[in-house]
């Protein structure tokens, strides 16, 4: 049902059937880490980091081991997840890991989010109030908003949530009017993607083009030759300056992301190799 394995340094359990995170992190020692190194940089002047959709912790608990000193609070749905998110957060004796079971909306209250069976051979990463493999049953959760979950001084948000990012930003108006965070967001090419991307771009934030691959031919543990390349596009929307890595900026909601490694010049860190 679960096994454990070593990534970045860190004991994490998962469920053993998972497809992507998990298998990830058996067979390379990472995921979505040239993400997780993107947070990382930002993170470097301190403040608090708030992880909506965080799954087993892999970019929550990495952040809490290396910024000890800065809040982390990690926001997941499931409950399975969340459990073995917050034992993750104690075997690797991270005080400064605040979990919450709970999803992330427009208003505060209760919601129904699928709940499979841990033994199930699915992609426990797609969750979601839209995406729901397998038909899994489902169990109440609380409703929060980021406006009322986001510690004091939160230098950067991830929303990870399988196109439910809309709701979730409708529930942080004070802190997207604050304009002090850096926003790490899903983006699936999509009407409502496009439309969030147009919010940040009407709000004056930089936004760029981060595009993490599950794993990086220069994975700690990866023996086998890459020959397709298999992650996540997302934006990052930064209220003022530059990205901490190079990166292809967003000029227009209807751009689209760049179809080769050349426009990710940051994955040449990775092993990757350019078109």
């Amino acid at each position: 049902m679960l096994d454990m394995t070593r990534a970045y340094g860190l004991d994490f359990l998962f469920p053993m059937a998972d497809e992507v995170v998990g298998a990830s992190l058996r067979r390379a020692g990472e995921f979505a880490r040239p993400e997780l190194d993107v947070i990382d940089k930002l993170m470097a002047k301190g403040g608090a980091f708030l992880d909506v959709g965080a799954n087993i912790g892999t970019m929550a608990v990495p952040i809490a081991a290396r910024h000890p000193a800065a809040r982390v609070v990690a926001i997941e749905a499931n409950r399975h997840l969340a459990m073995i998110l917050s034992t993750n957060a104690l075997a690797n004796r991270l005080t400064n890991l605040d979990v919450h079971h709970a999803a992330a909306g427009a208003t505060a209250g209760l919601a129904r989010f699928p709940a499979p069976s841990l033994e199930s051979a699915i992609n426990f990463g797609a969750l979601s109030f839209r995406g729901n493999p397998g038909s899994a049953p489902t169990e109440t959760v609380r409703m929060c908003t980021l406006d009322e979950i986001a510690p004091p001084q939160t230098r950067v948000i991830k929303i990870d949530v399988e196109g439910h990012e809309t709701d979730v930003l409708a529930g942080a108006p004070n802190l997207l009017a604050s304009r002090n965070q850096s926003w790490v967001i899903e983006h699936k090419g999509d009407a409502n993607s496009i439309a969030i991307t147009q919010k940040f771009l009407d709000a004056g934030y930089g936004v760029f083009w981060l595009f993490a691959p599950f794993v990086t031919p220069n994975a700690t543990k990866r023996t086998d030759v890459q020959t397709s390349v298999s992650g996540d596009t997302n934006i990052l929307a930064i209220p003022g300056g530059e990205p901490p890595v190079p990166m292809t900026r967003i000029h227009s909601a209807n751009d689209t992301r760049p179809g080769s490694i050349d426009g990710y010049p940051y994955l040449l860190d990775y092993g990757f190799r350019s078109a």
